[in-house]
């Protein structure tokens, strides 16, 4: 499996800081291409006359805003523009917000405001006028936008957390294999074959499939990726009896194991192929004579009657290759007990489930290994790249 480079642990833990700076980085340059906005508060008295609610109303009074800005001296830009006023009340305590888009204009637009609406409330009320204005809230004004510091920060703390969850997401795919041969070692199986459904196909028309007691010679294929030819060199090192264990009833690949057989046989090796799959070996016991006295008698278990054939056959200089019934059969596992070697033929899409269980039922089993049926492309892809680096 290809790691990605920085990766310790399987945790990409670079990726949270390059995504924090990044992502700092672009709410600075967002911030910096705004328009400015400062802030300057003045607080203002209505301590008599009017209700505190019309003199307020006399601050977002657009003839009364224009008379503060004319009041203002003119720059080379022009007179300083008000970008937006706010009012707060607080009993009779009004507060006046400016905004404007330089510092310095904010300030003394909202101290010409504020004196704009005093000369205003004695024009309108005359000497019962209560309005007065106590001065700035604080000195100078204040930055509004854009607010860089702000923003980075909100910016990198979301990087930061979009990061973690992107090399979490990276980390656990490659924890987790997506192929059947990646799911395998995670499990603690090896792979010793991966047979495609179309392979298995192809081996049914070119070998018969074989029946009883078979000694088989043949060629071997030049390919060194070939399906028989890999099940061959796993059984190769093995004398004695080989079971092949299906996990299940559409585990069996009976042309390929026989090529396997013919592989071996081609190498020198003295192989005799044993089927003991039922109905093979299923052998009916009447009840004993009711005049037999003497020691209790007792039918012999199929799985023994399997044994002795394959260990009788095995005595005549050969190494036995025993297809049994699927996994699930009780004789399967006594059989797999007593075997040299044993290899489980498993479907491609066998479950994590039913392979951790086939391990508990073999247990003390010689486990040579598992060949993969039904496989997909990237099972064969990565099959025959390992059996390259190997």
């Amino acid at each position: 499996m290809t790691r990605i480079p920085g990766l310790q642990s399987g945790f990409a833990w670079w990726l949270p800081i390059v995504t924090a700076v990044v992502a700092a980085l672009i709410a600075v340059l967002v911030s910096q291409s705004s328009v400015s906005a400062w802030d300057a508060d003045v607080h203002l008295w209505a301590r008599d006359g009017a209700d505190a609610t019309e003199y307020a109303a006399l601050l977002l009074d657009a003839d009364v805003q224009e008379a503060a800005t004319s009041r203002m001296m003119a720059t080379e830009d022009g007179l300083p523009v008000i970008d937006g006023v706010g009012v707060e009340l607080t009993d009779t305590l009004i507060k006046l917000t400016v905004r404007s888009s330089r510092q310095a204009d904010a300030e003394s637009l909202a101290v010409s405001l504020a004196h704009a609406a005093v000369s205003e409330s004695i024009v309108r009320y005359g000497d019962e006028s209560g309005l007065d204005m106590l001065g700035l809230v604080r000195p100078g004004a204040r930055k509004v936008s854009p607010a860089t510091e702000l923003a980075a920060a909100w910016a990198s703390a979301a990087g930061l957390i979009g990061g973690l969850l992107f090399a979490w997401l990276v980390a656990t795919q490659a924890k987790s294999p997506s192929t059947m041969l990646g799911r395998l070692g995670r499990i603690g199986l090896r792979p010793v074959a991966v047979i495609s459904a179309e392979a298995e196909q192809a081996a049914n028309q070119a070998v018969p499939a074989p029946s009883g007691l078979t000694v088989g010679a043949t060629q071997e294929r030049g390919s060194a990726t070939d399906d028989a030819v890999l099940l061959a060199n796993a059984i190769n090192p093995v004398s004695g009896i080989v079971a092949f264990v299906p996990l299940d009833d559409d585990s069996a690949v009976t042309a390929t194991l026989m090529q396997s057989a013919r592989t071996l046989a081609a190498r020198g090796r003295s192989m005799i192929w044993l089927d003991g799959r039922r109905p093979a070996f299923e052998i009916e016991y009447g009840p004993p004579p009711i005049w037999l006295s003497g020691t209790p008698w007792s039918p012999i278990e199929r799985w023994e009657l399997v044994l002795r054939s394959a260990l009788r056959a095995g005595r005549r200089g050969g190494t036995v290759l025993l297809l049994t019934d699927p996994l699930s059969d009780a004789d399967t596992s006594e059989i797999a007990q007593a075997a040299a070697g044993v290899i489980l033929m498993a479907r491609a899409d066998a479950s994590d489930e039913q392979l951790v269980h086939a391990q508990l039922l073999l247990g003390r089993a010689r486990l040579l290994g598992v060949a993969l049926t039904h496989a997909q492309e990237p099972d064969l892809r990565d099959f025959e790249l390992a059996q390259m680096s190997d």
